[in-house]
């Protein structure tokens, strides 16, 4: 099989990710690292003997990789990323954009080049979520419950915790039931952040099931949970230890299951998954388009909780 040169922008906590999985990939050569800090960026390529940057555009020219990771932040990505598409295949961090015109922008900068763009929606590589697919059709789910909650992290933000993290779970619902939201309720707490929400509940209603999406920057402790219920069976999903505890009634009984996944990197899973698609001429797993529904949904939720909290311009 034919190595295939890729290079990562962004040595950040997500890029550092992404070098390390794809410096570990068979078939992969991992060329070239940037980074507007330089001192990270030479830190992380002399740990992966690969050259580093401080400007892409140099490095795109220079390397000529066949795929690249844009790993920068989001206000970026229509800048950076349309660039880069109209070089390469690319695959660019969750969310696509922060608005519907910059993702446009991004989508048809990969139309006009004819290269493939992918975009980070990393749970949907989640085995947990494989697993739930399999289980159940998506017409037979009634409902979803979903908690992703953690401690704040200081750094500098661009966006509240809607956008950050409860994009995630917007674009799972999509992705589950194959459909868009009917209707939306939702609602901010300004509690420790100055400029942004640091908890969002959004509720969906889709032309099936309902959805409820918790997310925050509070809980002293880290979640990552989806609970699904079905005509014929309760599921409580667990994002980072990748296990199912299923309960069913069989023969009038109520009867619980667990289910331990074999454990499986989800971003190791989205970059093969984007390696593949280039590889393969294959339609782009997470295209552009798709994502920047769920961008779309998150604005419409956004709007709507603004309403919700006082501190909220």
């Amino acid at each position: 099989m034919e190595t295939m040169k890729v290079a990562v922008i962004g040595t950040g906590n997500m890029g550092k990710n992404h070098i390390r999985v794809f410096s570990e990939m068979p078939n992969v050569e991992l060329v070239g690292v940037s980074d507007v800090n330089i001192e990270s960026a030479e830190e992380y390529g002399k740990k992966h003997d690969c050259k580093a940057y401080k400007f892409y555009e140099q490095m795109i020219t220079e390397q000529k990789p066949d795929a690249v990771s844009v790993v920068v932040p989001t206000a970026l990505h229509a800048e950076v990323g349309s660039y880069v598409l109209s070089k390469t295949n690319a695959l660019i961090e969750k969310p696509i954009a922060f608005n519907e015109q910059d993702g446009l922008k991004i989508i048809n900068a990969a139309k006009e080049s004819g290269n493939k763009l992918m975009v980070g929606q990393i749970e949907r590589f989640n085995p947990v979520i494989k697993y739930l697919q399999e289980f159940a059709n998506k017409d037979e789910f009634l409902a979803f419950n979903i908690m992703r909650l953690g401690p704040y992290i200081p750094k500098s933000r661009t966006t509240g915790v809607l956008m950050d993290m409860g994009i995630h779970d917007i674009d799972l619902i999509r992705y589950i039931t194959e459909s868009e939201p009917v209707s939306i309720h939702a609602s901010y707490r300004h509690v420790k952040i100055k400029d942004f929400e640091d908890q969002a509940h959004v509720f969906m209603k889709m032309p099936g099931p309902s959805a409820s999406i918790v997310c925050n920057w509070i809980s002293p402790v880290k979640i990552r949970h989806l609970y699904a219920v079905t005509h014929h069976a309760f599921l409580y999903l667990d994002f980072i230890k990748q296990e199912v505890t299923i309960q069913e009634i069989e023969d009038g009984e109520q009867k619980a299951r667990n289910v331990k996944l074999k454990p499986e990197e989800p971003l190791r899973r989205e970059l093969s998954a984007f390696m593949q698609c280039i590889r393969e001429d294959l339609p782009s797993p997470v295209g552009g388009e798709d994502a920047l529904e769920s961008v779309k949904v998150a604005l419409r939720a956004d709007k709507i909780a603004r309403k919700s909290d006082p501190h909220m311009k």
